[in-house]
């Protein structure tokens, strides 16, 4: 990722943050306005002249001028994000620039949107886009979505009941002996901190002896430390040595694994296809036009390539395996294709090479430098996360 878009995400984060702090500021200083303007009020019921002017003094030199402030601050940091995505992108270029023909399945496409829908949560409007559509099987692409939905605003209401219990459902899938699972012992954990916290050591005491038995095997060091949480009951989380533990972030955590977990045994990515997709595509967007815009100076036309010239750098948060593609032939590398390391260290696939040596037994010269090799004296290359 190029670091004028890495420039713009931080400052959008701190946008988010500064909106956050001020809308907080800001409704605290309407409630402390409204408490003085009732206070006034009652003081000029009682007879008192000057309480009008003392309002407006106090409100423009206090309360006014803190909420001026926090709202400059929030314009000032939008501003810094405003110019940082006129550095990231060039918002006036013609994107159709970069695009080419390309034959997709549409029926396909409009299920990958509707199931971006549904995954967001946004049923009403996949709705609507399923019956335009005319998508197929609209109700068994639904449901599954609403299951995970529904489990997942009860954690957000601090709620594990509904988790716990398709955590339980699903132990034959979510651990390979069918014994209860890592998430199952962590939403037991998070109930256990919930009840240590809200109601104290006796009732977590009680749920862990009656929940973390079938866990002991695998998570004895993990209860060891909740067990620790209980001599710390009276102080405040920040100051024991399980403040992790106890820390309120682990609601969201639990939120993602539950969503991670449910889209796993759905057969989904955590992340959505289409999401994902329109990421690398602003990503890849700005060497794209700038690639049409050489090609068509010198009479080219990018979308009458069958490939592209060069290799365009998503960044490593869109690598989701390894792969390995010859240099020469251009071709990702399989199991009948292996990739092969030459003794100058230059790497090719196997077809490669026998293209270029005519046969396994003659010497041939490696066509990124002189060193000659032998196809049947070279190294198989092995890369593990490599299919």
């Amino acid at each position: 990722m190029s670091s004028n878009i890495e420039t713009a995400l931080d400052e959008a984060g701190k946008v988010c943050k500064k909106q956050k702090l001020c809308g907080a500021n800001v409704s605290d200083c309407m409630d402390k306005l409204i408490a003085m303007v009732k206070a006034s009020r009652d003081k000029v019921a009682a007879g008192a002249s000057d309480a009008i002017p003392q309002l407006i003094a106090e409100a423009e030199g206090g309360l006014l001028k803190e909420m001026s402030s926090s709202t400059k601050e929030l314009h000032s940091s939008i501003n810094k994000l405003s110019k940082a995505l006129d550095k990231a992108f060039d918002l006036q270029a013609d994107v159709c620039k970069a695009m080419r023909e390309v034959q997709f399945d549409q029926q396909l496409l409009n299920k990958v949107i509707a199931e971006h829908l549904y995954r967001e949560g946004r049923f009403d409007l996949a709705d609507e886009f399923v019956a335009e559509a005319a998508l197929p099987g609209a109700a068994e692409l639904r449901a599954p979505y609403i299951a995970l939905h529904t489990v997942l605003q009860q954690i957000k209401q601090h709620n594990l009941g509904p988790a716990l219990q398709w955590a339980q459902e699903h132990r034959a899938k979510l651990s390979p002996d069918g014994s209860p699972s890592s998430f199952e012992f962590r939403l037991h954990a998070l109930s256990f901190l919930t009840l240590l916290t809200g109601s104290g050591t006796a009732a977590a005491l009680g749920y862990a002896q009656q929940h973390f038995g079938p866990f002991k095997a695998r998570h004895m060091r993990d209860i060891q430390r909740l067990m620790g949480c209980l001599l710390f009951a009276d102080r405040d989380p920040g100051d024991t040595p399980y403040a992790d533990l106890l820390s309120p972030t682990r609601w969201d955590e639990v939120a993602q694994e539950f969503a991670r977990q449910a889209c796993s045994l759905m057969g989904q990515a955590y992340d959505s296809p289409l999401a994902v997709t329109i990421a690398a595509g602003s990503v890849a967007l700005p060497p794209l036009l700038k690639l049409a815009s050489v090609m068509a100076a010198s009479g080219q036309d990018l979308s009458s390539c069958s490939q592209l010239p060069f290799e365009i750098e998503l960044g490593q948060e869109f690598v989701y395996r390894s792969i390995f593609a010859c240099p020469v032939s251009r071709d990702q590398s399989s199991a009948d294709n292996p990739p092969k390391l030459l003794p100058c260290n230059h790497v090719l696939c196997e077809q490669s090479i026998l293209k270029i040596a005519r046969s396994r037994s003659r010497v041939f010269k490696c066509p990124y430098c002189p060193m000659e090799a032998r196809p049947d004296n070279l190294r198989l290359l092995i890369f593990p996360d490599v299919e």
